[in-house]
């Protein structure tokens, strides 16, 4: 269960699955399903069947959008909802003022303890703001009724956390189940027999010297493997951080400290995360977990005087030939250029292009046009162009499967000459257009009046015209574009990167977000500008593509000259009319 969507059959509760697991998303599309409770039976019997067991987690009091759709009654203020159709935390939550929320959550408990056999329980805990608890009558009664007094640690509010969370402890103790929480249950006092897991780094373990079991999954540790695995401007677009297989690996779970204190016997083990919200499919799902999830399961089990990557990542060679005869999906690391991957490279009188892989890999490459295969040209050096080449470059492995391909354009210019004005002011002008476009074509075909049309100093005031709350709802969308000049401040090559939906510079559409995830651009191209101004033009589509709000993006277009380490953001003293 997660404020997206409610995902298991509860008979006495129906709306949980006739209006709890169901979205609209942002692009329009409804996304559903849910698991009956015979087919929970088949999945808990299967796994079974290969010695695994399936532990079962019931969100709570937070991360419960979903039910509260269902069944609004749930919240503080009872108002009417939808699952939440955007990534990230619902700031509405569960009511523990309200006797019935604890009733309707033993009835859920009741219903799924007999599909999962698992002496544990999972009751989440994590993630749950406690604003609405602040503001309500009943959950103030609660607290004074429980005498639940803040102190020099904790807030009245984290301590009815606490409440709650002992509270179903011990219910579930009556079904025989012992419970597992994030380590936001360590707040406002830990209930009596909880296992820990401790994801947001390691200070979560320390309930393991208080004698409590715990399991290590922080995520800074490698324990995340929706964090990045390669240069975010190729890879499929994630949450985000960057987590190599090597640093998954060298992961000990058994802290040095804990230890040192004799207390080692008290973590049950380690935990891999794969949160989906940014695989789509399957077969994203499965690049993004393998091969970092063979690491985390030979660390699970490996003594720290035996554990040893270079022989671990010779060794994965073999686990890829088998993971090709299942048709897995695994990651491959590409070719990656320092400073910045990019796939239109432009050049005045040479380019010469360096490349880097995550980890050791043999690299190959063409330049005739032709796809390359294992047997092509071995990169051994930087390469250096002096005329119009496309280059296709992978890496390859010892069985002689090849990478992504990676089509990078190398592309002579000659400097685009700047404008001469006779006069400018600061700043660019904007037209803002009512509505919700999901692609600029849209916007053109609708030929709208703008709402609005303004100077702006900065190109952070395209994305901040309507405010875009946390939850998103009831957001009124719009587009606006703004023209006018960039001042270059020398001649040169520039990389150019945004999240806004288009850049375009001299007529020439630069970067082209369309129908892409609004976050990370993958998108970053090159050209060659002479020093001066230079038109400009930035288009931003208010939308929600992929569970992200294009909204929340600052609207920023970066420039890196070629041979420069890192973007910088266009200012408002480079922008003019």
């Amino acid at each position: 269960t997660d404020d997206q969507g409610w995902r298991i059959e509860i008979k006495k509760y129906p709306k949980l699955t006739e209006i709890g697991s169901k979205r609209v998303e942002g692009e329009g599309t409804e996304h559903s399903g849910y698991y009956t409770q015979e087919e929970i039976k088949d999945i808990v019997k299967y796994a079974a069947d290969h010695f695994i067991t399936v532990v079962p987690e019931l969100e709570l009091p937070g991360h419960e959008m979903a039910a509260i759709a269902a069944y609004p009654e749930l919240s503080c203020k009872g108002e009417a909802g939808t699952p939440r159709v955007i990534w990230g935390v619902e700031d509405i939550v569960m009511c523990p003022g309200k006797e019935d929320m604890f009733k309707f959550l033993e009835d859920v408990i009741d219903e799924m303890v007999p599909l999962f056999p698992s002496e544990y329980f999972h009751i989440g805990g994590d993630e749950c703001p406690k604003t609405s608890w602040k503001n309500c009558p009943l959950c103030q009664q609660r607290i004074r009724k429980e005498g639940l007094t803040a102190d020099k640690n904790h807030s009245a509010e984290e301590k009815l956390q606490s409440y709650v969370i002992q509270r179903m402890e011990k219910y579930l103790a009556t079904k025989g189940k012992k419970i597992i929480g994030w380590d936001e249950i360590l707040e406002g006092g830990l209930a009596p027999s909880a296992t820990v897991m401790s994801w947001r780094g390691e200070s979560g373990g320390i309930a393991a010297s208080m004698n409590h079991t715990v399991i290590m999954t922080p995520g800074g540790n490698g324990m995340y493997l929706d964090a990045y695995q390669g240069d975010s401007k190729i890879e499929p677009v994630t949450i985000g951080g960057y987590t190599t297989l090597e640093k998954t690996y060298s992961y000990n779970p058994v802290p040095d400290t804990l230890a040192a204190m004799g207390k080692g016997d008290y973590v049950l083990g380690v935990q891999g995360n794969t949160w989906s919200e940014y695989m789509y499919s399957e077969a994203i799902r499965e690049y993004m977990i393998f091969p970092r999830i063979i690491a985390v399961a030979e660390i699970g089990w490996t003594n720290l005087d035996r554990k040893d990557y270079k022989d671990f990542e010779r060794r994965i060679n073999n686990a890829y030939v088998r993971l090709d005869e299942h048709n897995v999906n695994y990651h491959i690391p590409m070719p990656e250029q320092p400073n910045g991957s990019c796939n239109f490279v432009a050049f005045t009188d040479k380019a010469t292009l360096e490349f880097t892989t995550s980890r050791p890999m043999t690299i190959v490459y063409t330049t005739d046009g032709s796809e390359p295969t294992a047997q092509s040209t071995v990169y051994s050096a930087p390469l250096t162009f002096t005329e119009n080449t496309t280059l296709k470059i992978a890496s390859a492995l010892p069985s002689g499967k090849l990478s992504t391909v990676r089509t990078i354009q190398v592309e002579k210019q000659t400097l685009a000459p700047a404008k001469e004005v006779e006069k400018t002011a600061p700043g660019l002008n904007m037209q803002v257009f009512d509505g919700m476009f999901l692609n600029v074509k849209d916007l053109e075909a609708a030929k709208l009046q703008p709402r609005e049309t303004k100077v702006i100093e900065e190109t952070r005031a395209l994305t901040a015209q309507t405010p875009s709350p946390e939850s998103m709802r009831g957001v009124k969308q719009y587009a606006s574009v703004a023209t006018g000049y960039v001042n270059i401040p020398e001649d040169g090559v520039y990389y150019i990167s945004s999240d806004l939906e288009e850049v375009w510079i001299d007529g020439k559409l630069l970067v082209n977000n369309g129908g892409e995830v609004k976050r990370f651009s993958r998108h970053d191209s090159s050209v060659a500008l002479a020093k001066g101004l230079h038109e400009i033009k930035a288009v931003f589509l208010g939308h929600i593509i992929g569970g992200w709000p294009s909204n929340w993006n600052d609207g920023s277009i970066k420039l890196r000259k070629e041979g420069q380490d890192k973007f910088t953001k266009i200012t408002g003293d480079m922008l003019s009319h």
